[in-house]
């Protein structure tokens, strides 16, 4: 999945007329820190006193909270016609194993001012990227013929990576899906889990691979195959 961000901004007040939005910096990649620019605009002759209540959680598609990761209330003010910036940071150890095979995060702001009454809900939705598999097919393909396959990962992150879980599918190349367990990866080691398919039609075919781990899910990739008439 790529990593790419939604957002929006909502006043909660009629009062309301400060406004901001949520800036991402740097890669957005599962193992990494997730880190966000808070940015808020004072259109206004007047200074703000804001309340700033910064959260964050894993979400899955819908939507729905499944994890907190970040609950924090900081202060900032805000000059007239100003846009001020506050840094969040969602460290990797702050996620690690919270969020869902969707790699969603939801980020949200409630900026306020008790003195002015105004009151403005910002929000984003991050998906962190997955580490890129390589797949590779040794030699050529013929119907009936078994043929190996590698599924190369590698391990970016600085800690092991366990219960790796391959699972492999393609019409005309697996007549039934293929699940296959392999040994853990040291930190920033490289690891080929080779499969063996037969397949059973000739034409152009696609091998479509899942691979799951205990620190990133749903990692997928794939490769096609052009299988020829045996010889």
């Amino acid at each position: 999945m790529s990593a790419m961000m939604t957002q929006s901004c909502l006043p909660l007040s009629h009062e309301t007329q400060i406004y901001g939005k949520i800036k991402t910096v740097g890669t957005l990649a599962v193992g990494k820190d997730v880190n966000v620019v808070l940015s808020v605009t004072n259109p206004t002759d007047i200074p703000k006193d804001l309340n700033i209540k910064i959260r964050a959680c894993s979400i899955i598609y819908t939507r729905k909270e499944i994890h907190e990761l970040l609950n924090e209330c900081k202060k900032l003010h805000v000059k007239p016609k100003e846009e001020k910036e506050m840094p969040v940071t969602i460290t990797y150890s702050q996620y690690d194993g919270l969020l869902t095979a969707d790699n969603m995060i939801e980020v949200t702001a409630i900026c306020s001012s008790e003195k002015t009454n105004e009151t403005v809900l910002i929000q984003t939705d991050i998906v962190l990227k997955n580490p890129t598999i390589e797949i590779k097919v040794l030699g050529k393909a013929y119907v009936n013929k078994p043929v190996t396959a590698e599924i190369v990962f590698t391990n970016p992150l600085d800690l092991e990576v366990s219960d790796m879980v391959v699972n492999a599918e393609g019409s005309g190349l697996l007549k039934d899906p293929l699940t296959k367990r392999a040994s853990a990866v040291k930190a920033k080691d490289t690891i080929t889990i080779p499969i063996a398919i037969t397949p059973y039609k000739t034409g152009k075919k696609h091998l479509l691979v899942d691979l799951n781990s205990d620190k990133f899910k749903n990692m997928k990739g794939y490769v096609e195959i052009d299988v020829q008439e045996a010889e």
